[in-house]
């Protein structure tokens, strides 16, 4: 159990590197089918017609930004922080995200929210069935949005040769500040 949350123990850079990209390119087209954007690094949204490129894009700058901040946070804690490291901790750990957009397939929790938004508006019924498959992956999300982070957290640690409070304050405000700048820079490209 513990490699799920810390893979960087078992296995090397040069393994986890391959692996990690073909998943993450995998994810980008389970992406564009099931109509999901990563507008964030600690985002997902599922919409409609989401194009061929769009997930490529979205996961292009996630994984520039959190690399470049954490990159950044690394050297500062330890001047031998070696750039691939980082970088694959940033691939690596974003690999639960890609299986969420199966949540969406045929665009199903799409519709569902917005039947939510609508019937605050326009008194629709939302039923027991929608509510519990919204309460569910709402909670799948968030559980898989934390294992994300876990995995990042102990791949930033490792990396970096992380230790202590101040270490941690400063992975912390990387994490913040790669997800307004990712937000900002996928917005400003769309």
């Amino acid at each position: 159990m513990k490699i799920v949350f810390n893979p960087f123990i078992k296995y090397t850079e040069k393994q986890l590197l391959p692996l990690a990209i073909i998943i993450t390119i995998a994810g980008c087209f389970i992406a564009h089918y099931c109509n999901t954007r990563y507008d964030g690094i600690l985002d997902l949204h599922f919409g409609n017609n989401v194009s061929k490129l769009a997930p490529f894009k979205d996961n292009g700058i996630n994984i520039l930004v959190l690399f470049f901040l954490l990159y950044t946070a690394g050297k500062y804690i330890n001047g031998k922080t070696r750039a691939v490291d980082i970088f694959v901790t940033v691939v690596t750990a974003r690999l639960p995200l890609y299986v969420l957009p199966v949540i969406n397939i045929n665009n199903q929790m799409q519709e569902i929210s917005l039947k939510v938004i609508d019937s605050n508006s326009q008194h629709a019924e939302i039923s027991t069935l929608e509510t519990l498959f919204i309460i569910t992956t709402t909670i799948i999300i968030i559980l898989f949005v934390i294992w994300y982070i876990v995995v990042l957290y102990n791949g930033f640690k490792v990396s970096a040769n992380a230790k202590g409070i101040k270490h941690n304050i400063l992975f912390i405000i990387a994490i913040i500040l790669a997800e307004a700048a990712s937000k900002i820079t996928i917005a400003a490209i769309n």
